[in-house]
C-alpha cells in the first residue's frame, strides 16, 4: 500500500508551572484486585465506595490498597473523592499511608453536616516524597457512632506522581474517524514534557494498527521545555478501504517509557457503497454496559450508536420495529439483560 506523508511541526503552546510530574501509578477502580475491604466498603462502577447501609453502630471499617513499592523519586498522592453526609454526628473519615508497621495519618474529616468536594470528584493532594523507595499501602478508614449518619464516601481515582529527569508523554492523538478512499486526513499528536530537563532531537512515530508498521516519523529539533506541550501534525492518504486505528509512539531508551505510547484513534476508510441501517432499541432501558473508552455505564443502544457515530455511519434509531423493513440493508437489535422470549 502506497503511503503519502506530510510532516509539520507546531510550536509548543504554553508553559504550565509546577506541572513536571509523571503519573507513575494510577488506580481507577476498574477492578478491585488486591484491595482488602471491610463491611460497607465495595468497589464497583469505577469507584471505591463506603456506604451507610447496613447500619452499623460503634463501627471502625477500612479499605486498604495492595502493597505499592514507591518509586525513589515519588512525589504526591492524589485522591479524587467526594463525601456525601446525611447528618451531623461523631463520625470520621481518615486517609492513611501505611509503611511497614507504621500508619501515617494524612487527612481527617468529621461529619459536621456539610458534604466534602464535588459530586463528580475533587482532588486532594498529599506530599509523600519522604517515603520514596519503600513499600506502602493506602488506607481509607471510617469510624464512629453509626454509619447511618453517612450517605456515602466515593473515591474515584488514586494517582501517585514521581519526578524523572527525562519523561516525554504522548497525551493523545486526534483526527478524523472516517475518510473516503484517496482522501488525505490530518492527525494531531499532543506531547507534554513531564521531565525535569528540556528535550529536543526526539522522534515521534505514527503507526497503523492494521498494518502494524510506521506510516510516518518526525524528528523534533526544537526544544520542548519542562512542563510545555507541543502539537505535531501528520498527514496520510487512504489508498484502500479498511477499518484501522492510528497511534503515536516516542522511541527513547533514556526516557520513562510507560507513557510513551498513545491510545488508538479509530479510522474507517469509507467504501463506495450505499446502505441503510436501522438500530432497534429493543431492551429494558437499563444501563448495563461500561464504555471502555469513556468509562461511563450506558444502555446497549448508546454503545452501538457511539461506535457508528465514530465510524461516520448513518443510521436510524427506533424504540419499535417499523412495519416495513424493505428499505433497510442492516438491522441491529438490542435485547438488554433479559430474554424477551
Amino acid at each position: 500500500m502506497k503511503k503519502n506523508l506530510l510532516l509539520i511541526l507546531f510550536a509548543s503552546l504554553f508553559w504550565l508551572p509546577n506541572s513536571a510530574q509523571t503519573s507513575w501509578w494510577v488506580d481507577d477502580f476498574s477492578s478491585g484486585t488486591g484491595w482488602t475491604l471491610d463491611d460497607n466498603w465495595a468497589i464497583n462502577s469505577g469507584k471505591l465506595r463506603f456506604y451507610w447501609s447496613p447500619t452499623i453502630t460503634n463501627f471502625d471499617l477500612s479499605a486498604v490498597s495492595p502493597t505499592i513499592t514507591l518509586h525513589e523519586n515519588v512525589q504526591d498522592l492524589i485522591v479524587n473523592q467526594y463525601l456525601d453526609v446525611f447528618s451531623t454526628g461523631s463520625e470520621f473519615a481518615e486517609i492513611y499511608l501505611v509503611v511497614g508497621d507504621d500508619e501515617y495519618l494524612m487527612w481527617s474529616f468529621m461529619l459536621t453536616g456539610a458534604n466534602w468536594g464535588q459530586a463528580n470528584g475533587t482532588d486532594i493532594v498529599f506530599d509523600i516524597s519522604e517515603y520514596g523507595g519503600q513499600d506502602a499501602q493506602i488506607k481509607f478508614r471510617t469510624f464512629g457512632g453509626t454509619t447511618y449518619n453517612w450517605n456515602w464516601w466515593d473515591i474515584f481515582n488514586l494517582t501517585i506522581t514521581a519526578y524523572f529527569d527525562s519523561d516525554l508523554c504522548v497525551n493523545s492523538i486526534s483526527g478524523p474517524g472516517n475518510i473516503d478512499l484517496n482522501e488525505t486526513g490530518t492527525w494531531e499528536v499532543e506531547v507534554k514534557n513531564l521531565g525535569l530537563q528540556s528535550q529536543s532531537n526526539f522522534t515521534i512515530d505514527l503507526y497503523n494498527c492494521k498494518e502494524g508498521d510506521a506510516i510516518g516519523s518526525l524528528l523534533v529539533t526544537d526544544e520542548l521545555a519542562t512542563g510545555e506541550i507541543g502539537l505535531y501534525e501528520f498527514e496520510w492518504t487512504a489508498t484502500e478501504v479498511c477499518n484501522t486505528a492510528f497511534y503515536a509512539n516516542i522511541p527513547n531508551p533514556d526516557d520513562y517509557e510507560a507513557n510513551n505510547t498513545s491510545s488508538g484513534n479509530f479510522l474507517r476508510v469509507n467504501p463506495n457503497v450505499e446502505f441503510e441501517l436501522l438500530v432497534w432499541d429493543n431492551d429494558n432501558d437499563i444501563a448495563t454496559i461500561t464504555d471502555p473508552e469513556v468509562g461511563d455505564v450506558i444502555q446497549p443502544e448508546v454503545g452501538i450508536t457511539r461506535a457508528l457515530d465514530a465510524a461516520g455511519i448513518s443510521y436510524e434509531l427506533f424504540s419499535y420495529l417499523p412495519n416495513d423493513l424493505s428499505g433497510y440493508d442492516i438491522i441491529i437489535a438490542t435485547l438488554g439483560c433479559y430474554c424477551l422470549g
